[in-house]
């Protein structure tokens, strides 16, 4: 009784410390003077899985709870992975001439230029967050995982009292498998098997693999909730064989089409990319009358974060200066020259009013 109260316990608190949204996200503050950035990447998702009442799916599932919050120190192997695929990052090398997010730089290039940087990762830590819940007719599953990283060599090239960023790295996607141990506390209550599971473990996953939801369970009858295997079994393979979760391809658009804000109090410059709410994976299969569906729901977003003034100078680089430049904008002045206009204006009239009431 004492356990079931445990675990009871520990499933409540999980929904306070498993943010259930979907979203992959980016979030990168680089420091012009250190030639460091350090970078915040989140492969979030929402997983729907839908199923007739009446099915196996359906008897196995229900009821089931689980809960998984742990965090993984990558050590120097996984890093020389992640750090290969930023450097060879998929970045689109044409920029957007539509819109009004353009740069207004003159002389701006539109291409990457050759001279890439090589990324280096100085340290990396992963957290990762699990919640899974079903019911008679369906299962969802929030996915919650946050790779920081500090890297280095950002800067690409200094000229006078501004530096050129080179974010090419920006759009990485892992190729293949990204294991690390992870340390950490897991819940799970599955009534199919009378099975009830509240300790603290040590456990390796593949936190790239969509299919490898097994929670770490690795012997027991626990194993047997590899979630996984449900969607396999009822022909979902393809989806989670050929879908890899830790992918930030969303973000190679040109740093033309990211929407730049200055804060004149902090002296630094953000840019932010957005794109609408998409599913990664919908499908659908029809068993003799009996749906079973697959969604993955995905919302891409990042920002871009460094000191200083900055312009975007061609499509995966950024012009920092340490302060905005001096004067007026062209936009600034003809509004200043209104507002005057208009004062004088106004003056005036009330001059001639007040003669003309002296009169």
């Amino acid at each position: 009784m004492r356990s079931v109260t445990i675990l009871t316990l520990a499933v409540v608190l999980s929904l306070l410390a498993v943010p259930l949204s979907s979203a992959t996200t980016m979030q990168a503050t680089v420091n012009t003077h250190t030639n460091v950035a350090t970078v915040n990447t989140t492969s979030n998702y929402v997983l729907y899985y839908t199923y007739p009442a009446d099915s196996n799916a359906s008897k196995e599932l229900n009821g089931t709870v689980a809960w998984l919050n742990a965090t993984s120190y990558v050590n120097g192997t996984t890093r020389q992975e992640i750090q290969q695929d930023m450097n060879s990052a998929e970045v689109t090398s044409s920029a957007s001439t539509n819109g009004s997010n353009s740069s207004s730089a003159t002389g701006v290039n539109a291409s990457s230029s050759s001279n890439q940087t090589v990324i280096h990762i100085v340290n990396a830590t992963i957290t990762y967050h699990v919640h899974a819940f079903a019911n008679q007719t369906n299962l969802t599953v929030y996915r919650n995982m946050t790779l920081h990283m500090t890297i280095t060599n950002v800067t690409k090239k200094t000229a006078g009292n501004s530096a050129v960023i080179d974010m090419s790295w920006r759009a990485f996607g892992v190729q293949g498998r990204l294991e690390s141990t992870f340390h950490g506390m897991l819940a799970v209550r599955v009534p199919y098997l009378n099975t009830t599971v509240n300790a603290e473990i040590t456990t390796t996953i593949d936190v790239n693999e969509l299919g490898d939801m097994s929670l770490g369970f690795e012997n027991g009858n626990a194993g047997n909730l590899d979630i996984s295997g449900f969607l396999e079994q009822d022909g979902f393979n393809g989806d989670l064989a050929t879908y890899s979760t830790v992918n930030f391809h969303a973000f190679g658009q040109p740093l033309f089409s990211w929407v730049k804000v200055y804060d004149s109090n902090t002296n630094s410059t953000t840019f932010y990319y957005n794109t609408s709410s998409k599913y990664a994976v919908n499908s659908t299969i029809n068993d003799n009358g009996s749906l079973y569906t697959l969604k993955l729901r995905i919302d891409p977003h990042g920002s871009l974060t460094t000191n200083g003034y900055a312009e975007v100078s061609s499509a995966n680089d950024l012009a920092v200066t340490s302060v905005p430049p001096s004067g007026l904008s062209g936009v600034t002045v003809a509004l200043v020259s209104v507002v005057v206009t208009l004062a004088l204006i106004g003056a005036i009239s009330y001059v001639v009013r007040t003669k003309r009431v002296k009169k």
